[in-house]
């Protein structure tokens, strides 16, 4: 984990393994983090649920891989938001769907359940942030799709 200062923002970077295991050091590190910024419990907890999807997300795509990407996290602190990038160093691991609209069925919470491979995960993570989007990668090394997840902080 590292930590820069930019013009008045804060950074820090943190990269592990893309694998389940890692999930507890990445809520410890969004915990750390977001009681710096000063997010309520009950945002910290929101958050908390969206990175994990977010990730889950990526460790779905990655499967069984001998040799598993890298998961970079890059928390970004500023005055009014805390700006969360997730991604990874394969360009195999892809965002897109989590921008895709869900449509929830009509007939209620039983149906819920016959739902088949649905993004749900991905429902709560749009529910549970400000704002949500997803940055291409690049031409250069490292450079994948990313997902970024927003949340403001409460004016006060």
């Amino acid at each position: 984990m590292k930590g820069q200062t930019e013009a008045g923002s804060k950074t820090v970077v943190l990269c592990v393994p893309l694998r389940a295991d890692d999930l507890v050091t990445v809520r410890l590190a969004l915990y750390g983090v977001a009681v710096r910024v000063g997010l309520s419990y009950e945002a910290i907890e929101d958050l908390k649920v969206a990175v994990t999807e977010a990730c889950n997300y990526a460790i779905l795509q990655a499967g069984d891989r001998e040799q598993l990407p890298m998961l970079r996290l890059v928390f970004t602190l500023r005055e009014t938001e805390l700006q969360i990038r997730i991604g990874t160093d394969s360009p195999d691991v892809t965002f897109g769907e989590a921008l895709r609209p869900v449509k929830l069925p009509q007939e209620g919470v039983e149906a819920l359940e016959r739902l088949e491979d649905s993004p749900i995960g991905l429902y709560l993570l749009q529910a549970l942030v400000d704002e949500l989007r997803l940055e291409p990668g690049g031409e250069g090394e490292g450079a994948s799709e990313a997902i970024v997840l927003i949340k403001r902080l409460a004016a006060g």
